[in-house]
């Protein structure tokens, strides 16, 4: 295992040096890129995934003539709760041959999911990744504050002197630690920004309350939550610098960057990527459906993240990659709690859930500032001990001052959009659209 952890920075650096190359492929070029990891992948699964060869059996799905693309709708997609259900035989029987790495999400469902990621695809995202950042201006050692869930024990912000990054913990964002960040940022300007909108946000609203002055970094890059129009407009006024957003996901089903023109593309090299409608058939506008090629270990094909998007009617970018353009991502977009002792928390609190087995899905409603219930839909694997990690998930979040209860329910709460958020508040700490 250390051996495997310790190659993956050698194929982030191979890795780079072609996703460097593929983004100036041809149409064609990369049709064919795309048929064949397609086809590789599905060969494998059929030989060495339990759940695939079942799948393949019962549907009567002869993997020996799978052609790629036109005929991946065969396969049926991959739900969410199937993977809840079934990850042990979604995994390889030769799974440790690429490397095993235990991962988990609740993502904006509120709902557990575990499951595992390869070498492979780890070094894979790293190196999209990079590529999309450097799209946005990013370069090594760019000097970059970064706004993300650290669990820092007792500091506020560490910086990192290897990569030039000071690392604030958002579990701690309240009016004195972004009082002492914005201090610490008068000497320490950042070239680059990068976190959750949300967090990013709230530092540059309760600096303006303080009248402090902000750090004006030549980018920000935004992943994590929907970004709204209203907060691509908020960050760039108060920052005085151009937004780049970026959606990804633990499952590495799917990436969508934005390019230097401005346009956000689904990074086709990397999976690939179906919009569908209510009937599942490919539509310009609905539920994104990915499958990505690299992991072995435990394949997810045409897995429905359950975030939606719609393509742009432009067949072409100025920045002459030929991905697919996005016109808009619907995604993750919640309500924030607030904790009796100032601090602010939002779309974090979703990991609060990630230990406790047996959760189909839930929802944290706050209606007092000492008090939240949790809404939980559960199965039968749901337990004491689901219980007890529960509590020590959320309590890890929200500290000891707070109220909790917990309710089982059958449904949850909607919005009149009818999406589900997974945070409502009742004490006005809304989703800012």
């Amino acid at each position: 295992m250390e051996k495997s952890i310790l190659q993956i920075p050698f194929k982030v650096i191979r890795n780079y040096q072609r996703y460097l190359r593929s983004q100036n492929w041809s149409k064609n070029s990369l049709s064919y890129f795309q048929d064949q990891k397609l086809i590789q992948l599905v060969k494998h699964a059929n030989k060495n995934v339990p759940y695939y060869q079942n799948l393949f059996k019962k549907i009567k799905f002869d993997a020996r003539t799978f052609r790629g693309r036109i005929d991946l709708p065969k396969i049926p997609i991959l739900e969410k709760e199937t993977v809840r259900k079934s990850v042990d035989k979604l995994l390889a029987k030769n799974a440790t041959k690429y490397g095993i790495r235990w991962d988990s999400t609740s993502g904006s469902t509120g709902t557990p999911l575990h499951f595992v990621l390869d070498d492979q695809v780890q070094a894979n995202k790293i190196a999209a990744l990079l590529r999309s950042y450097c799209w946005a201006g990013y370069k090594f050692y760019t000097k970059t504050l970064s706004v993300q869930s650290y669990y820092f024990v007792k500091e506020n912000f560490k910086y990192n002197p290897f990569f030039n990054v000071l690392r604030f913990d958002t579990n701690r964002l309240c009016k004195n630690s972004v009082h002492k960040l914005l201090v610490k940022l008068k000497s320490w300007q950042p070239d680059l920004i990068m976190g959750f909108p949300f967090d990013i946000l709230m530092i540059a609203k309760i600096g303006i309350d303080f009248g402090l002055e902000l750090p004006t970094p030549k980018m920000i890059i935004t992943y994590g939550e929907t970004l709204s129009c209203n907060q691509r407009t908020q960050l760039s006024k108060f920052y005085h610098s151009k937004v780049y957003d970026f959606y990804s996901m633990h499952e590495n089903s799917a990436m969508i960057s934005q390019c230097e023109s401005g346009n956000l593309h689904l990074i086709e090299d990397f999976a690939y990527h179906e919009i569908l409608d209510e009937n599942d058939k490919h539509t310009s506008t609905g539920d994104l459906i990915g499958t990505n090629y690299y992991n072995y270990a435990m394949p997810l094909i045409r897995y429905r993240t359950l975030d939606k998007v719609e393509l742009s009617n432009s067949a072409s970018c100025k920045c002459g990659r030929n991905f697919r353009i996005v016109k808009e991502i619907f995604g993750k977009a919640c309500d924030f709690i607030e904790t009796p002792d100032g601090r602010i928390l939002g779309s974090v609190m979703s990991h609060s859930i990630d230990q406790a087995k047996g959760i189909i899905a839930s929802q944290c409603i706050q209606d007092k500032i000492d008090h939240i219930y949790t809404n939980l839909i559960i199965d039968k694997e749901f337990d004491s001990n689901s219980l007890k990690n529960l509590k020590i998930g959320l309590r890890k979040r929200i500290g000891n001052e707070m109220k909790i209860d917990i309710n089982f329910v059958k449904n949850l709460k909607k919005r009149q959009s009818g999406k589900t958020p997974f945070i409502i508040s009742k004490i006005g700490n809304k989703y800012q659209e």
